[in-house]
């Protein structure tokens, strides 16, 4: 989709300051080969425009007879700079019409279809031949040749700086991905600029324009900034998320609208872990008394474990650590540990989890412990890896031991003499 903008041309007059970020290309212009200068200095012009054809140009209202009949003018141009393509080229003096007094004429480069690029110097001239030339040449009734009288209705000297070429394009990227969310950015862009060699000129890239579409949507965030910004969208795992932008220069042309996508990351589905090698194990070993603590412990202590697996074309990692045990003592008692100290110890240290049992049993006790991992998942998005984001709680069950336990029988010993 596109966003429509209005842009509305620049126009500056030089008897205000020029902006600043007028960049002038050709600043040496001198005036040309038979110009009179009694009156060119006080009417002149700046132009900044993205219109090749120039439809601003101030002269296309501005030619009258000065007298009655039988007196008439001759108008005159003289163009330096990139006006037909050519890159600091001179006219020479073109004539542009013939007037006869009362009637009004104009003139613009689109009236020959002339596209100026980059920085151009306008000259109109006009030379009276009743009374002959001015700046002291010519005389009445002499038909004088050049040089000319300077315009004096309109703008004499026009100076006019064309940049008719967007900004280099934007390129959006996703920089972030959540659960619930997407970020977006995008790196500054240089403006092109127009013309070439010695009449160059860049008007400067002004501001972007960005918004945000879920699955297609309307805009959302729509904004005007002048430099890049970081924009998140919340959105529901799988939704599409774009983010649009439009670079303009500061006359405005603008690039066409450039696109990234991406999507909230779901949790990939719980792996199918295998189940863990730790089993219990207890001393006094084999078998153990009555009144006396068993130390119990899982041999080997449980350790991390980690799956790969693609889910909606995502790759993913989940890993899973143990956190806890749940015991269960086959006497019909248990109890939960957490921590380092929930695996037991190893003899001959003594254990954190012990157990007294209060009777004997034959037959032996089922010792069972179920290890709690707690699981998280990362993913890869745009070759970089996010997370972890918490996944939940699983149970895995160590190998059980039967575990017998006998009552000590006190004997009495008779020591000889």
């Amino acid at each position: 989709m596109r966003l429509s903008i209005a842009v509305s041309l620049v126009v500056i007059s030089t008897l205000l300051p020029a902006p600043a970020w007028a960049q002038t290309g050709s600043s040496g212009y001198g005036d040309p080969p038979g110009w009179c200068t009694n009156f060119s200095d006080m009417w002149t012009k700046t132009i900044y425009t993205n219109d090749p054809i120039v439809g601003t140009n101030p002269e296309r209202n501005t030619f009258w007879g000065f007298h009655p009949n039988p007196g008439y003018d001759d108008w005159y141009g003289f163009f330096y700079g990139d006006f037909r393509g050519t890159p600091g080229d001179a006219s020479g003096w073109v004539k542009l019409l013939h007037e006869r007094y009362p009637q009004h004429y104009s003139w613009n480069f689109a009236d020959n279809g002339w596209a100026v690029h980059g920085h151009v110097r306008q000259y109109i001239a006009y030379y009276n031949w009743t009374f002959g030339g001015q700046c002291g040449y010519g005389r009445y009734g002499g038909m004088s040749p050049p040089p000319y009288m300077a315009d004096q209705i309109g703008y004499p000297v026009v100076d006019i700086y064309v940049d008719a070429v967007p900004p280099f394009a934007p390129a959006p990227r996703v920089v972030g991905t959540t659960p619930t969310s997407v970020t977006f950015t995008w790196d500054p862009v240089a403006d092109q600029g127009d013309g070439a060699g010695q009449d160059f000129y860049v008007s400067g890239t002004d501001h972007y324009v960005s918004w945000i579409t879920v699955d297609g949507g309307p805009p959302r965030q729509l904004a005007t900034t002048v430099a890049p910004r970081v924009v998140t969208a919340t959105a529901r795992p799988h939704q599409n998320v774009c983010v649009h932008v439009k670079a303009f220069d500061r006359v405005g042309n603008a690039t066409p609208d450039q696109t990234a996508c991406g999507t909230a990351i779901g949790t990939p589905p719980m792996p199918s872990w295998l189940p863990i090698a730790s089993r219990v194990a207890a001393n006094p070993a084999p078998i153990g008394l009555v009144g006396l603590d068993a130390w119990l412990w899982l041999d080997p202590r449980p350790m991390p474990m980690a799956a790969k697996e693609t889910y909606d074309n995502v790759q993913y990692r989940v890993s899973a650590t143990p956190v806890g045990v749940d015991w269960n003592f086959g006497d019909g008692s248990d109890e939960r540990y957490e921590g380092a100290s929930a695996y037991g110890i190893a003899f001959p240290a003594r254990s954190s989890v012990t157990h007294t049992f209060d009777a004997d049993s034959e037959a032996g006790y089922s010792l069972a412990a179920t290890v709690t991992y707690a699981v998280e998942w990362t993913a890869l998005v745009d070759g970089a890896w996010i997370g972890p984001y918490p996944m939940g709680m699983v149970d895995l069950a160590a190998g059980t031991l039967d575990y017998s336990v006998e009552q000590a029988q006190p004997e009495l010993l008779h020591l000889g003499a």
